[in-house]
This record gives C-alpha cells, sequence and structure tokens, in this order.
C-alpha cells in the first residue's frame, strides 16, 4: 500500500512539474518574432470594421499582419479601423521594450489593457500613439460608478460607461520614416513614461495605469491612406523592480 502510494504521489508530482512546465510566463518573455508557429499561438488580432463588424480570429490574422524576414509587419487599409494585436502577460509595475518602424504618414500604436471595473472586462488602460513629429499619451477614464443612476441609463442607451482620452499629453519629437526606432514604455503605479531611441520622452499621469497588466496590444495607424504598414521586432516584457 505504501509503495501504490509513493506511486500515486510520484505521478501527481511529474503530472504538476509538466504541467508548470508547459504553462508560459507571462511576466515575463521575449518575441523576435523569428518563430511563425510560436507567433500564431501567443498572439490574437482584433480590429472593428465601419458597419462595427469584429475583425478577429486566425482567419483574419494575415490579412493584417505577416512576418516578413523575421520581423512583424502590421497593415491598415483605407480608413478602416487599425487592427490591433495583443498578447496575454502578467504583472502591475512593467517595462516594455521593442523595436519599431512606420512609413511616411503612418502611426505606431502601443498600449496596455486590463481589468475595467465599470465595464467588467478585459479594456484599455493606457498607452501611446507615435507618428513622426509627436507621441501622445492615451488614457481611459470610467465615467460613472457602476449600479449608479448614471452608469444604467447609459447601459439602456447601449452606450459605453467610459471616455477614451485621446489626446491625453502631447509631447513632439522628431523620428524618421523607414527606419529603426527603439522604444521602451514603463508604467509604474499610475505613471506612464516612454523613451525613445534612450532619451525621455514622455511622462504622463493616467487614470487607471495602476491595474493589474493582462494584455499587451500594438497596432498600425495611417489616417486616409490606402495602406499603411508598420513593422515591430525585438520585444522585450518584463516586470520593473521595486523602487527603494
Amino acid at each position: 500500500m505504501k509503495v501504490l502510494h509513493l506511486a500515486l504521489t510520484l505521478l501527481v508530482a511529474s503530472a504538476l512539474t509538466h504541467a508548470a512546465e508547459d504553462k508560459p510566463d507571462i511576466s515575463r518573455w521575449k518575441e523576435d518574432f523569428s518563430d511563425e508557429a510560436a507567433f500564431l499561438k501567443n498572439w490574437s488580432s482584433y480590429g472593428w470594421l465601419p458597419d462595427g463588424k469584429v475583425v478577429s480570429g486566425a482567419e483574419n490574422m494575415h490579412r493584417w499582419w505577416q512576418i516578413q524576414d523575421g520581423v512583424l509587419r502590421g497593415q491598415t487599409f483605407g480608413k478602416l479601423h487599425p487592427s490591433g494585436l495583443q498578447r496575454k502577460v502578467s504583472g502591475r509595475d512593467v517595462r516594455l521594450s521593442l523595436r519599431f518602424k512606420m512609413e511616411e504618414g503612418g502611426m505606431a500604436a502601443i498600449g496596455f489593457n486590463g481589468p475595467n471595473p465599470i465595464l467588467e472586462a478585459n479594456f484599455h488602460l493606457a498607452g501611446v500613439h507615435i507618428r513622426q513629429g509627436s507621441i501622445t499619451a492615451w488614457d481611459e477614464e470610467n465615467l460613472h460608478p457602476k449600479g449608479s443612476p448614471e452608469a444604467e441609463a447609459l447601459k439602456k442607451d447601449k452606450k459605453m460607461n467610459r471616455k477614451f482620452i485621446g489626446a491625453a499629453k502631447v509631447e513632439k519629437i522628431t523620428l524618421s520614416f523607414n527606419a529603426w526606432h527603439a522604444l521602451v514604455i514603463e508604467m509604474r503605479d499610475r505613471t506612464i513614461t516612454a523613451f525613445i531611441d534612450g532619451k525621455q520622452v514622455l511622462t504622463y499621469q493616467t487614470n487607471a495605469g495602476d491595474a493589474p497588466k493582462e494584455t499587451v496590444q500594438f497596432s498600425v495607424g495611417g489616417g486616409g491612406k490606402e495602406v499603411v504598414n508598420g513593422w515591430y521586432d525585438d520585444v522585450v516584457f518584463e516586470p520593473l523592480e521595486e523602487q527603494k
């Protein structure tokens, strides 16, 4: 009986060990887009068409995002809402590092999502939009407490109980098109700080940036141009060290 019990204990321990090994660590990871199978496994796309139809899932991935020469290329088409790309993460005070490249008229958009107590969903927290001449912090603000008459009225009218602040803070910068730039974004407590090519270019106190991070998101913007490309590579996600 003791032998059987020991054997069962070893089997359970082995199963737990293998389960832990199979489960990726989403609090710290790297992505250089050299393995397309890993990319398709770890990332998912999303977006919206003018009629409100959601663009997501594997069937739409290759339309918007492709691995090309070992880097990630994103595309946006005409006046459609840019398709996004997201990957699961875990952490509260975090750092995201990467390289990006834009075409003329393009925009690189990077942000964090997390639990929204009003919407009861994983939703926007904060992020940045980068153009040739500017970097803009965007933010998200809940409008009314959950269950309040104002919130219930919005729900009845099928309106969102939140406000997207698209230009929470804007700083002037000068970037080159069709050239790689290094970007680092840090989220510590409610403060988002961005560095481009080693220089701090923005810091902003957000409304909800201190929430746990559940996904990071990328997109490529292009305004009214027919097709605009953008590129990402060498992504690193990691926790920030505690300040003493």
